[in-house]
């Protein structure tokens, strides 16, 4: 589950305490606490509310933000990955990558050996 990382992050990036988003949020500190080591989930209206306070999309939050959806399938990915796929797109031989996925797994492998 990504929730408690992700508000965990959100907080940190905002530099602000436990105590001071329990406090923007109605909640205690133990219950942020709570929330970032996933002892508890929040309930939906939390999550809207902590969403809306670090002006993020709610599928952030939930991890949902990172999902490759085609027509056959679903995946989830790492920022990594994503990152990794943006900047295959970014080059020439995209297509080519595309169309012959085995085979450009291939020629890495044999150029990191």
């Amino acid at each position: 589950m990504l929730i408690g990382p992700r508000i965990r992050l959100l907080r940190k990036k905002k530099k602000i305490s436990q105590e001071k988003l329990g406090i923007e949020l109605s909640l205690s500190k133990t219950t942020i606490s709570h929330y970032e080591n996933e002892s508890r989930i929040p309930s939906i209206e939390t999550l809207i509310d902590i969403a809306n306070y670090f002006e993020v999309d709610l599928n952030y939050i939930l991890g949902l933000d990172n999902l490759i959806v085609s027509n056959k399938r679903t995946l989830q990915a790492s920022d990594e990955e994503i990152e990794f796929l943006l900047e295959v797109r970014r080059l020439n031989v995209y297509n080519w990558v595309v169309s012959n996925p085995k085979k450009y797994a291939q020629f890495v492998e044999s150029r990191l050996q």
